[in-house]
């Protein structure tokens, strides 16, 4: 039979008894057979498995994927999301938090406060639980539970970027863009790939061109502030752009708004400007003038964090050539060659992969100048990688792996190989190593955007207003 939930508060009243709980400690003997057969039917993969057992076993809701939320009368959406043990026992988010299924075809005639996202998501109800490799989702101990309304809950700043974001997804695919989607477009809630598996692909409306299936998500970082400001009730360690805005603006806006008045001008003017007193032969120059325009002190700024932001100063020559490429983290030889570059689930990535459409940059770009010293602000943009070229990243990938499972650490992907990535050391020097899976040494490396992809890129933006 099932069971009605009538408030907000019955919800969560229910679901603070598992706390401190597996499912399998508050369900039924003959409950935990059941759930034991259905494992061994759909293994431990399933994404979704957990939730569906909780609303069904546990909560005792018939689980289902409508527009309505999971208990209608109360207007509340269930949301089960593991939790993993990061450095000194902190728990963070595994992954990142996924919502309905965005539909091509009838969310383009929607407006955000009466969208089918908003019905279904606006009460949340978070089960956050520790996930343990190889242990059986019978078993994961429940530790936080959290009622959110993402109008109410959240700061008036993050829910104007959220609406931002969707605003942002859903112009895309009114203009036929929906297989140009990425992560990396949008601030806080995302487009994320979900599929049964990489080769299925959707209609678009606006478009003959098909696109993978993608859904509504809060990206993992973003999951990662809620955590410690809603859950933990810890105070973040950094510094915000917005304590000292006067309205309410998007990330971006912000940030523009913010270096307009220094484009054009040379560093020694800016710091003029600012009334700072920073020398040129500080650690760092050029970062810590781009703080100084921010109004920030620190290097950890929670708006970027929470965003998967990196800013990068780029510095152009004085003939606007770009001569530093830009590296991702260096990956470890043995792990990289296991990886799958979109795997049969519809939501692991390689890591590169997975950087490449999650992360956006903040390009802080100057220029040298010819016949003196100084450095001139030219402008500032927000990057992602492109999704049109994500095939020729997928081969620069592919051919790496071959590289190193044949031992041949010579011929791995040069800067000549291809327009838009290759791979070079990415250590302190020759000596800094890493194990291979021919159980030599090799210097550490790591993937690199070609700079002169990143200055064509530069090129292709327009400057800033």
């Amino acid at each position: 039979m099932t069971k009605t939930y009538q408030t907000k508060e019955q919800v969560l009243e229910k679901a603070e008894t598992i706390l401190s709980k597996s499912l399998r400690g508050v369900v039924s003997s003959e409950v935990v057979g059941a759930i034991e057969s259905q494992i061994g039917v759909y293994g431990m993969k399933r994404k979704g498995f957990l939730g569906d057992l909780v609303e069904k076993y546990f909560f005792e809701i018939n689980p289902g994927n409508i527009s309505e939320p999971d208990f209608t009368i109360a207007g509340v959406e269930l949301k089960t999301t593991p939790l993993k043990k990061h450095t000194k026992n902190k728990l963070v988010s595994k992954e990142r938090l996924v919502f309905s299924m965005i539909n091509y075809d009838t969310v383009t005639n929607e407006k955000w406060e009466a969208s089918s996202f908003l019905k279904k998501n606006k009460t949340l109800l978070l089960m956050f639980y520790l996930w343990t490799e190889n242990q059986s989702i019978l078993d994961y101990e429940f530790k936080f539970v959290h009622l959110l309304n993402l109008l109410e809950d959240i700061s008036s700043e993050d829910v104007f970027q959220i609406q931002k974001d969707w605003e942002y997804i859903v112009s895309k695919i009114k203009r036929g863009e929906a297989h140009l989607l990425s992560e990396g477009d949008t601030y806080y809630l995302g487009a994320c790939t979900k599929a049964a598996n990489s080769r299925v692909v959707r209609d678009q409306p606006m478009n003959r061109t098909p696109a993978k299936p993608r859904a509504f998500s809060f990206k993992q970082q973003y999951i990662n502030y809620l955590i410690q400001t809603k859950l933990l009730g810890e105070k973040t360690n950094t510094d915000s752009i917005f304590k000292k805005q006067r309205r309410i603006e998007t990330i971006e806006d912000a940030i523009k708004g913010k270096f307009a008045p220094f484009i054009g001008k040379t560093d020694k003017e800016i710091l003029i400007k600012l009334g700072s007193t920073l020398g040129k032969k500080s650690k760092s120059y050029k970062r810590l003038i781009v703080n100084q325009i921010l109004g920030v002190k620190s290097t950890n700024i929670e708006e970027l964090e929470k965003a998967n932001i990196t800013p990068r100063v780029v510095t152009l020559e004085s003939t606007g050539t770009l001569k530093e490429s830009i590296s991702f983290p260096a990956f470890d030889y043995k792990d990289l060659v296991n990886q799958i570059w979109y795997d049969d689930e519809g939501e692991t990535m390689a890591d590169f992969h997975l950087q490449l459409e999650t992360k956006k940059f903040l390009f802080v770009i100057f220029q040298k100048q010819k016949d003196s010293n100084e450095i001139i602000l030219r402008k500032t943009m927000f990057w992602n990688f492109p999704m049109k070229d994500i095939e020729k990243a997928e081969n620069v990938w592919q051919k790496t792996i071959d590289c190193i499972n044949e031992g041949r650490y010579d011929d791995l992907p040069k800067i000549k190989d291809s327009s838009v990535a290759h791979v070079r050391p990415h250590g302190k020097d020759s000596t800094d190593t890493i194990e291979t899976p021919q159980k030599t040494h090799e210097m550490k490396r790591c993937f690199w955007l070609n700079a002169k992809y990143i200055q064509q890129a530069i090129e292709n933006k327009k400057d800033q207003d």
